[in-house]
């Protein structure tokens, strides 16, 4: 831009670029004012201020009306460059605000990444395809919470409970009906399956995870059963946080009387392996509704559990609002898991 060695920038703001254009654009300073809608002397004035600052003359008076003078010239490209930037900020925000663009943000456990997650995903997608969606792994139940409080996500999606903290709110969406899951051809009676035909199985165990298990452990203990450790904590869904590991913590130390203790033949970081080590025949697996009607479709062996197993999930966040995605999303995931509630009955057992 034109001036002297030392000087500022010809503008210090968008609207002094606006007006400098305006009377470039209107070919006086007059017709300027009228379009702009303010006082020509207040229009001259700021002429004046940005030729001090470019520390150049602008503008020269001809027959044909004000007109820009080399320097002046030189200076109407960056001005329209300033103005374009300001439009096309502008359009970014509003594109962003009304779900045209921008990205998504998810963390979550695995255990819910296929159900819910997915469907809820997809159907933003669909209703808002300019929006990226990034979902990553939930870390350690604590870590994640830490991670929620600290402002690093904002919105997870979770198996529950997870470790308290004053700053979040959780919100919970639904559950997981948990099944036993067995390799093909396994000989097994039509029917729920008991917490003491449980624990006669070599069980395939996920070694890192949420708090799915954290249901399945209660819910088996109330039944006769605490979930123990033979090779590690055996289950096909996720294991417990620190949190969980202090039975006093929440509020259920009981130990079952004469309690047996399933074990875990096999242990993955993965629950996406499951799948394949359970109908290779490496170990029955606990595992929730989405995952057993996966591995009844190849031929495995499913069976519901009696009583039955249910382990929650919904959302967890800080307690302050959303951005515009993360809120669109958040009703579409209710929609979805209402709609879910009210789906059909399990695979076949």
């Amino acid at each position: 831009m034109p001036g002297e060695p030392g000087r500022g920038a010809p503008f210090t703001g968008l609207r002094q670029a606006e007006y400098f254009l305006a009377v470039v654009d209107s070919g006086g300073i007059t017709a300027a004012a009228r379009r702009l809608h303010v006082a020509q002397p207040s229009l001259s004035q700021t002429v004046r201020a940005i030729e001090r600052q470019a520390g150049a003359e602008l503008f020269e008076r001809t027959p044909r009306g004000v007109v820009p003078t080399p320097a002046g010239r030189a200076l109407v490209e960056p001005a329209r460059r300033l103005l374009a930037a300001r439009r096309a900020a502008g359009h970014a925000v509003s594109d962003v605000a009304s779900l045209r663009a921008g990205r998504l943000e998810l963390v979550a456990h695995a255990s819910v990444a296929a159900d819910p997650l997915a469907r809820a995903v997809g159907r933003f997608r669909r209703a808002h395809p300019g929006v990226g969606v990034l979902v990553e792994d939930a870390p350690d139940d604590d870590e994640l919470v830490y991670a929620l409080a600290d402002g690093r996500h904002e919105l997870a999606v979770v198996s529950l409970p997870l470790p308290p903290a004053p700053d979040l709110v959780t919100e919970e969406l639904g559950h997981h009906d948990i099944w036993l899951a067995m390799a093909p051809g396994t000989a097994i009676a039509p029917g729920p399956v008991s917490p003491a035909e449980v624990s006669a199985m070599p069980l395939v165990a996920v070694l890192h995870g949420g708090s799915a298990r954290h249901a399945i452990r209660r819910a088996l203990a109330d039944a006769g059963q605490e979930e123990g450790t033979g090779h590690e904590e055996g289950t096909g869904h996720q294991q417990s946080s620190r949190h969980e590991q202090d039975a006093g913590r929440d509020g259920d130390s009981r130990e079952p009387a004469q309690a047996v203790r399933s074990w875990a033949g096999v242990v993955t970081p993965r629950l996406g392996s499951v799948i394949p080590l359970v109908l290779t025949g490496a170990g029955a697996a606990l595992v929730d509704r989405w995952y057993a009607e996966r591995i009844a479709e190849q031929g495995g062996v499913v069976r519901p559990l009696g009583p039955p197993v249910r382990a929650p999930f919904g959302v967890a966040r800080r307690r302050e609002p959303l951005s515009p995605a993360c809120r669109v999303f958040l009703e579409i995931l209710r929609e979805t898991c209402a709609a879910r509630s009210a789906g059909g009955p399990g695979p076949g057992a």
